[in-house]
């Protein structure tokens, strides 16, 4: 199809994709991003593997939560133990990377639909949207959580490859080189998928031109900051191999059987995609309507496409097929299945078009901005966005929200309705153009050149104006949040009393059940993590005294494990309460010493036999008899 008749109308200087409008972009739509994740900061996991890094927080070498701190690879840690090492204190560091984190989301999102749309104004609007609504957040191995959430390294290293994608679309190539090579160091098993992805769609598209020199010389330029960006990753790396140097030995007999039980029993990331499960099936479908969309244009409309945003719908179609095969391979049975792709969790790739799909959608419609019949699927599409029941704009007018399956499936099923619609629309446009001039009302509403001007822009202003309303309830959400943020989120040793008596107690601190993030907030080591037993699955030197530890002091055998530990990947409470309740004093003695335990952190309607030091409403700290 290259009937000059078929290409978008671009003579709108606002929809002009230039280096200066890509800048602008960027930059607005990270501000607010990063504002929304300031406002909607938590705690970071991040952090507190700085604090270890740092040496700010003290373990023996063979403690497993350290050898998890010292395992885990990302220069997002590294950074953060120089901000600590500088000064800063763990609750502005965790602001910052919740900014921050949210702010690459954003940019991500405003980078795709400009790309294909080249709508500066309406990219930078549909982040509001996609935030809002949350369309954009059907995780599929695990929740996608933007905002709110303490898990910096799924978030960050999605965002990291929907920047790749939304750079490389745009046309900034060398960023998208930089950030392609440093991926690995933001998250190596993310980065080593997203290298699988853009090697395919570089041989694609370099198949794809002719001559061959057009593709070499568009990628060419980039190629030097591709290797700055490997730079940086090979300099992180080198930076953490001396906290892995003297980490104690793995046993690979013992290690492989203990990730294989931890995997099949415990770990709720590494488990057979779940259909039954809606945020799940809608993720997966995203997934397909991605492939089938980004085939549909690559195929037929392919010269409706900016040269770039050809790019982009390579990018997605190539994620789609590796995602739904390593969806297909998730529910091969564990042990026939290499430790280092369990490891690599390669199932999570799906995530990545559930987080795009929505924005690649507006893109498309935007593409077609000068017709019609484009505003008339995009409004409609807004306003369902913006007052499902999904959509944080109840929570804002303080009625909570109505995140039923009902409603999820009422979403999806209007963003399908908009894609089918869409696919109609461009297919009909076509016939008309190939049978030549028509009048009437089909030309009105499909020819770009029997489109009304006013109409045009009526309806664009309608849809910047759902996209301000967005804004807006977003921006008053955030402003209502942050103040509950402030006030009640970050409690520590410097506004707790427990959590100071911790801090400023010796040994290690022992924490009951899935208390998570103790060490972050006290500064004291901890035993171990039962809020975060899935890092083992990084660290299997810690395998052997992870098995020990879960034996003799919670009482719970990984092997063998309780019905309540089943996926969640934490020390279940139930089964440690009562291994607490009914140990004896010599027990407890027994592990001060062998542990080197000496307080324990526990929840306030546990009864132990240990003199309490400290207690609020939350929890109470017991100082262990010697």
């Amino acid at each position: 199809m290259r009937d000059s008749t078929l290409a978008p109308y671009r003579g709108d200087t606002l929809i002009r994709i230039g280096a200066s409008g890509v800048g602008s972009v960027t930059a607005v739509s990270g501000v607010i991003g990063f504002a929304i994740g300031l406002a909607f900061a938590d705690w970071q996991v991040s952090v507190e593997s700085a604090q270890a890094l740092a040496g700010i927080v003290k373990y023996p070498p063979d403690n497993p939560f350290y050898i998890y701190h010292a395992k885990l690879w990302t220069i997002v840690n590294q950074l953060s133990a120089i901000a600590l090492l500088a000064g800063m204190s763990e609750v502005t560091l965790c602001l910052l990377t919740s900014g921050l984190v949210a702010m690459m989301v954003f940019q991500g999102w405003a980078l795709i639909v400009y790309a294909l749309g080249g709508d500066a104004l309406l990219a930078i609007g549909s982040t509001f949207l996609l935030f809002l609504s949350r369309v954009a957040q059907f995780g599929v191995i695990y929740p996608i959580s933007i905002v709110d959430t303490s898990d910096t390294y799924g978030v960050v290293g999605l965002a990291a490859l929907v920047l790749v994608v939304g750079f490389a679309a745009s046309g900034w190539h060398r960023t998208a080189g930089f950030l392609f090579g440093a991926a690995p160091a933001i998250h190596p098993s993310l980065g080593v998928w997203l290298a699988v992805i853009v090697a395919v769609s570089v041989l694609w598209t370099a198949a794809r031109i002719r001559p061959l020199s057009r593709a070499v010389a568009d990628i060419l330029p980039a190629w030097g900051w591709v290797a700055a960006g490997i730079a940086v990753t090979a300099i992180s790396l080198l930076i953490q191999f001396p906290f892995m140097h003297d980490l104690p030995r793995a046993y690979p007999g013992f290690a492989r059987k203990f990730f294989l039980a931890f995997v099949t029993h415990w770990d709720g990331h590494r488990q057979p995609v779940n259909l039954e499960a809606i945020d799940a099936r809608i993720g997966v479908a995203f997934n397909a309507g991605a492939f089938g969309m980004a085939a549909i244009w690559l195929v037929f409309f392919a010269a409706d496409l900016p040269r770039a945003g050809r790019l982009l719908l390579r990018l997605v179609a190539v994620t789609a097929v590796l995602s739904v095969a390593f969806g297909f391979m998730s529910w091969i049975a564990p042990e026939r299945l290499p430790t280092w792709f369990l490891v690599l969790m390669p199932a999570r790739l799906l995530n990545v078009n559930a987080l795009m799909f929505p924005a690649f959608l507006f893109g498309l419609l935007a593409l077609y901005r000068d017709r019609l019949w484009s505003w008339l699927i995009l409004i409609p599409l807004s306003l369902q966005f913006l007052f499902s029941g999904r959509s944080l704009f109840w929570r804002w007018l303080e009625r909570g929200d109505t995140d039923s399956p009902e409603v999820q499936m009422a979403l999806f099923n209007s963003i399908q309705a908009a894609a089918v619609v869409l696919v109609l629309c461009v297919a009909a446009y076509v016939w008309l153009a190939r049978r030549g001039p028509v009048s009437g009302f089909k030309a009105t509403l499909l020819a770009p050149a029997a489109s009304p001007g006013s109409a045009r822009r009526a309806l664009r202003a309608a849809a910047l104006a759902v996209c301000a309303l967005a804004g807006v309830v977003s921006l008053g959400l955030a402003e209502r949040h942050a103040r509950h943020v402030l006030e009640t989120r970050f409690r520590d040793r410097t506004n707790d009393i427990v959590y100071a008596a911790a801090a400023g107690g010796q040994g290690l601190l022992l924490t009951a059940g899935d208390l998570h993030l103790i060490q972050l907030r006290t500064r004291r080591p901890v035993l171990l993590d039962g809020g975060g037993l899935d890092g083992v699955a990084y660290a299997p030197e810690a395998a052997s005294a992870m098995d020990r530890i879960m034996r003799e002091v919670y009482g719970v055998d990984i092997f063998e494990p309780p019905a309540e530990a089943y996926g969640g990947g934490r020390v279940p409470l139930g089964a440690n309460r009562a291994a607490w309740e009914r140990f004896s004093d010599e027990k407890w003695r027994t592990i001060a010493r062998t542990y080197g335990v000496t307080q324990v952190l526990a929840f306030p309607d546990w009864k132990l036999p240990l003199p309490p030091v400290a207690y609020n409403r939350r929890l109470t700290l017991y100082d262990l008899r010697q």
